[in-house]
């Protein structure tokens, strides 16, 4: 059993989400705050009360009433033959619309009006592998299950009569086996997918919120079946101790997701209640005085707990739905819960989530961004092998998902330490805060020569024509290096002129600031003996700034700005080395950080000018 097709009409902020599919295993909905993530899981949950979009189309003139009062969503849920017969209630009468004379039997030739249709068509519904139960669900002071599209997922009812009747069968499911046909009779054909059959279907799909449960205690009864909020928690696991191997795994589980969890089990409290506790020692010891009330635990406890429970003691497929599971679950937990998740294939998992941790972790089969606009939320599938692409391509510049998940814009730098100091350089000295832009070093493309830096745009260009989670690109900012003005040219058109290089050579020609390299020197332990003095570090800079191998070629003789075409990076690695008699070697994304942070506490003027740089390159 898995929801197949799905779609929202005028609830909360969906007026129309647009018909969505899903697939049986993994699937993720995402999106910002307030996109709507929650209100879909609430009306996939088919528990929902009536309560219209509010936005600019269904509310035109203030203080007017919603256009619709009812809400309501259409659904395909997909059984197959197993799943179907564990949802028929025995000796519950059923009415299927009778098929059309041409219809197909497996096995048995067209169907005919001379046969008996009645037998023939149940023992086809017998064989058949497949079904797909499409209805709708309004809600407004009550609610009304109809059936819409074909029958079974295999063939158009007939068309009512003036007076909404048509001719339909009529039989009752004995057992697996056995379909006792009883006779035809004229009824609306809608009523096919009865309440029964829907309200079983809806007894299988489990919701779990991102608020706190208080579900640590609730009245002694035998019920083994979890309520759909888990009010009765206690009880439901209370009764597991019928089946000890069961409860022993259980725990075993909750134990892989949270290890602080030793094991859980349930005491009897005053009237009539059965309380659940947590025991964080080892239960060895025997100390059940120590154990804690599970109201008391964390909320992510009972989350998991409630989860577990539901997907090992599930004997037929369910729904799973949990909104929001990075909001109750350290990281690592959300990943150990999903592993363990992925042992029990039958059931399908809707997951809501802002976090890249839960999308890496499920592999999802898909994936649902939810975006609003105007009071109106509008969902888009993303292909998830396009995903996957998005994972490798990422992993070829040197980024993980978690580096570009979330944000508006991303703005590409050289490499890790440009990725540190820029947004600093920009809120200290500009004043400028990014504000959802993620600035992403890239961090393995080579020694960054030509050929390296346009296959980083060939990667851009596959996943931003891709339909993935890949926000738009600010600008890629990169070195200038050597390059000559027709390289660089070229690289601007490959990079759709997004590129643009740095006003220096490379970001270390703005550290070279004698008084910070010495203050940075002179904190890092087992450098020298003695305190280096800036006379010292002067004189090494000034002696090796007048060697032409540290300039491009075409730079020769030096030219008199020479701090802005020295290889800044290799003057630094020499001057660290030698000053502390190759004790310590130069780390740019360690000693570049140090003089960064140092310049921008006591000179921020000296970069001023990258400053004003930035600022108008993100700008543009």
């Amino acid at each position: 059993m898995y929801i197949s097709k799905f779609q929202v009409l005028n609830f909360k902020s969906f007026r129309d989400s647009g018909e969505v599919e899903l697939k049986p295993g993994f699937n993720v909905v995402t999106g910002q705050n307030s996109a709507g993530k929650t209100a879909l899981l609430e009306a996939m949950a088919l528990r929902f009360e009536p309560n219209p979009n509010r936005s600019i189309r269904t509310i035109p003139i203030p203080g007017a009433n919603p256009t619709e009062l009812h809400s309501r969503v259409r659904a395909t849920i997909s059984l197959s033959r197993n799943d179907l017969f564990e949802v028929l209630t025995p000796n519950a009468q059923y009415f299927i619309p009778e098929p059309p004379q041409d219809f197909p039997i497996p096995g048995d030739g067209p169907y005919r009006p001379a046969q008996n249709k009645g037998r023939t068509l149940l023992d086809w519904l017998s064989h058949e592998d497949k079904f797909d139960i499409s209805f709708n669900l309004v809600r407004d002071r009550g609610e009304s299950w109809s059936a819409e599209g074909l029958v079974f997922g295999k063939y158009e009812p007939p068309t009512p009569s003036p007076n909404g009747t048509s001719q339909v069968l009529n039989f009752v499911f004995r057992n697996r086996a056995e379909f006792a046909f009883h006779s035809y009779a004229h009824k609306d054909w809608k009523g096919y997918v009865t309440p029964s059959i829907c309200h079983s279907l809806r007894d299988r799909i489990y919701r779990f919120t991102a608020e706190r449960f208080n579900v640590g205690q609730c009245g002694f009864g035998h019920s083994s079946m979890l309520a759909s909020n888990a009010q009765n928690l206690p009880e439901v696991v209370n009764a597991l101790t019928a089946n000890p191997a069961r409860l022993v795994h259980l725990n075993q589980l909750l134990r892989e997701v949270l290890p602080q969890v030793r094991q859980v089990s349930v005491r009897p409290v005053p009237n009539n209640q059965v309380q659940l506790i947590v025991w964080t020692h080892d239960p060895e010891t025997q100390r059940d005085d120590l154990a804690i009330p599970l109201n008391d635990c964390g909320s992510g406890v009972g989350q998991v707990l409630a989860i577990l429970y539901v997907v090992l003691t599930a004997d037929y497929p369910r729904v799973i739905l949990v909104d929001e599971p990075q909001s109750f679950l350290h990281p690592g937990a959300v990943r150990k819960l999903i592993g363990v998740l992925k042992r029990f294939p039958k059931h399908q998992y809707i997951f809501t989530t802002h976090s890249p941790a839960v999308i890496t972790a499920a592999e999802p089969e898909t994936i649902l961004m939810a975006r609003a606009n105007d009071g109106e939320t509008s969902l888009r599938g993303i292909d998830s092998a396009n995903t996957d692409d998005l994972r490798i391509y990422l992993s070829e510049l040197g980024a993980r998902l978690s580096d570009v998940f979330g944000a508006d814009a991303i703005l590409w730098v050289e490499g890790r330490t440009e990725e540190i100091c820029f947004p600093r350089i920009l809120a200290t000295v500009a004043n400028q805060r990014l504000m959802g832009t993620a600035v992403v070093g890239i961090k393995q493309t080579g020694d960054f020569q030509t050929r390296d830096k346009r296959r980083v745009f060939e990667i851009y260009q596959r996943l931003s024509q891709a339909n993935t989670l890949m926000p738009p690109a600010v600008a890629f900012l990169f070195d200038s290096e050597c390059w000559s003005a027709a390289q660089k040219a070229d690289l601007e058109r490959a990079g759709q002129h997004l590129v643009h290089f740095l006003p220096r050579r490379m970001y270390e020609n703005f550290l070279l600031n004698v008084e910070a390299i010495t203050a940075v020197i002179n904190e890092i332990e087992g450098f020298s003996a003695i305190p280096v003095e800036q006379e010292a570090v002067q004189q090494l800079i000034d002696r090796k700034r007048a060697v032409p191998e540290y300039y491009c070629p075409e730079q020769r003789p030096i030219p008199a700005e020479w701090i802005a075409h020295i290889d800044a990076a290799k003057l630094l690695s020499e001057t660290f080395g030698e000053l502390s008699e190759n004790r310590v070697s130069f780390e740019k994304t360690r000693h570049s950080v140090a003089i960064t942070d140092w310049l921008l506490t006591n000179r921020p003027e000296a970069f001023r000018e990258l400053a004003d740089w930035l600022k108008a390159k993100i700008a543009s």
